[in-house]
């Protein structure tokens, strides 16, 4: 086993409960060991860095500096929370002004951070850690003959793609080549999904929405996988709540990376947090195909 420093985000503790269970229900099986970090708060992604940018890093290095104590790497499943923390992680090491504010902000809480701490995105752990040799061996029902569409979304390989191609990722298609399945080829896998302006400018995202579903319509998926919650469910959303133009696409399951891994290994639907999906009879269609496999 593997220990890791589990920084869990926000969205895993709320909208993303099933990412969080099923990624606990296969880790252990992977030799992976996280151990949540004690204390951790808002990363201050998102909202709060387009308000206050050194509230938003402070926030980050706070964590960081809580990882430090503990270990050397701390992994997240969230792209926005690797992003940020990696901003921040960024702008200790370099010095600077910035550095300055945010050290001063973590004197006052009594903390202090070295920059000895690692961060990595749970995708690029369980390609390059794990190994696919090793998730194939535990594989129990392989994807026999289900085309899966890799959305990767726009920020884990931007503005870096640590372990993986930036300008043409594989990393999924590895994950689903190993657990059995076809990759289905899309042009706008790395595209945004428009998720950050539901609040704002809803027509905006859900035109950028469309656009992404449409494009895995035509590569003929059944499946879309993605590493990032927000994509997950705002891909889910935008099919639940907007039929109307999208066709066949109203019927694709949106799982996130660990429950696709997880429906692959043999895991019940209440094991990966499936009952949680807004697309609830796609998924059971899913894993119905699967359990019949595994038989």
């Amino acid at each position: 086993m593997t220990d890791y420093v589990y920084f869990p985000g926000c969205s895993q503790k709320a909208t993303a409960k099933g990412y969080e269970e099923s990624l606990k229900a296969i880790a252990p099986r992977l030799g992976i060991n996280l151990k949540e970090l004690p204390d951790w708060s808002c990363c201050g992604t998102s909202m709060v860095l387009s308000v206050n940018k050194t509230l938003s890093l402070a926030l980050a290095a706070r964590n960081l500096a809580l990882a430090e104590a503990v270990g050397t790497t701390i992994v997240t499943p969230c792209p926005s929370c690797k992003l940020t923390l990696s901003k921040a992680n960024h702008a200790l090491q370099d010095g600077g002004a910035m550095a300055g504010k945010i050290d001063s902000c973590l004197e006052a809480g009594g903390l202090r951070y070295g920059g000895g701490v690692k961060v990595r995105h749970l995708l690029d752990v369980i390609v390059n850690d794990v190994g696919m040799e090793r998730l194939g061996r535990e594989v129990k029902a392989p994807l026999k003959g289900v085309r899966v569409a890799p959305y990767y979304g726009c920020q884990v390989v931007r503005p870096v793609a640590e372990g993986d191609d930036a300008d043409v990722p594989q990393n999924l298609e590895k994950i689903i080549t190993a657990i059995g399945g076809e990759a289905a080829d899309f042009p706008l896998k790395t595209a945004c999904c428009g998720g950050a302006l539901v609040a704002t400018r809803a027509d905006l995202g859900a035109e950028m929405c469309r656009d992404i579903l449409m494009s895995i319509q035509a590569a003929e998926a059944s499946l879309i996988v993605t590493p990032c919650p927000l994509c997950q469910v705002t891909l889910e959303m935008a099919q639940s709540q907007n039929r109307k133009g999208l066709g066949a696409v109203g019927t694709v399951p949106v799982l996130n990376l660990t429950q696709l891994i997880g429906i692959a290994m043999g895991f019940s639907e209440r094991e990966l947090g499936l009952q949680r999906a807004l697309l609830k009879a796609s998924h059971q269609r899913a894993l119905a195909g699967q359990a019949s496999q595994a038989a």
